[in-house]
């Protein structure tokens, strides 16, 4: 079976990597009150606000 891991991804732009930092953190919130071990959902909690941060840290630029 062939290692489907790509360890160079294509890289994405501004406004891509924006939505996607977005899209983990939702995943992390989602997953986080999902489960019920406290530590897995601090864990989720802490990946989600760690994505939020990353987020605000790209400037995102809207073409005319």
């Amino acid at each position: 079976m062939a290692d489907q891991y790509d360890p160079d991804p294509a890289p994405r732009t501004g406004p891509d990597e924006h939505e996607y930092l977005l899209k983990r953190a939702g995943d992390h919130e989602r997953l986080a009150g999902q489960t019920r071990d406290a530590d897995a959902r601090a864990i989720h909690l802490r990946l989600r606000k760690l994505y939020l941060t990353q987020a605000d840290r790209i400037d995102v630029v809207h073409q005319d």
